[in-house]
């Protein structure tokens, strides 16, 4: 079959941009499985240098083109998330002992959209959507958790059980005037609060 046609000016499609740090992600899986520490060089988003981290790696996850590690920070005690692409050396730590995670590893996402995995349950969230916009959200859920729970001429309202975190949010208002929250409380006013802060900006 000749493809040679497909590179007429008829066809759009988006060039897929360079993923940085693929090359960590045969170590670390490697560190999973014979239970290694690794010692990182890492440059967080909101530092200007990196520097040297002890992480027990837990488990691989890849968000919209990056891919991320979850590991118990060794200094720290507490599980953090690492973005491979902000990884400047990685070494096997020789001779540290690897502490296993307190978790299933297959559920630590469960209940999140991105990466950002708080603990704890998860409130029922339940959003109202205009009912052209709702279309989008029905042949492109969001999370496995979603649901309908009512379906009328006007809107649809989506039941989500998830941690409102920033990536959700983040959905939620790209809906503009044809999305709105309306369970927990907790969470609209959080909302409100938002936008009213948005507004200010203009």
């Amino acid at each position: 079959m000749d493809h040679s046609k497909y590179k007429q000016g008829f066809i759009h499609h988006r060039k897929p941009h360079e993923v940085k740090g693929i090359q960590y992600l045969d170590p670390i899986v490697s560190a999973i499985e014979k239970r290694e520490v690794l010692r990182l060089y890492y440059l967080p988003f909101y530092e200007d240098k990196p520097y040297f981290n002890e992480v027990h790696p837990y488990l691989l996850k890849e968000h919209e083109s990056r891919w991320y590690m979850v590991g118990l920070n060794a200094f720290k005690g507490k599980v953090r998330t690492y973005a491979l692409d902000r990884i400047r050396d990685l070494q096997v730590a020789a001779g540290a002992e690897y502490i296993p995670p307190e978790f299933k590893t297959e559920e630590y996402f469960k209940y999140a959209i991105g990466i950002i995995a708080p603990e704890g349950t998860p409130p029922l969230i339940k959003l109202a959507v205009q009912k052209t916009q709702a279309q989008y959200l029905i042949t492109r859920p969001w999370h496995d958790s979603q649901n309908i729970v009512e379906d009328t001429e006007e809107q649809v309202i989506f039941s989500f059980k998830v941690h409102p975190t920033y990536e959700f949010r983040s959905l939620v208002l790209s809906l503009g005037k044809d999305g709105n929250i309306l369970e927990p409380a907790s969470l609209r006013e959080e909302m409100k609060k938002e936008l009213a802060y948005m507004l200010k900006q203009y």
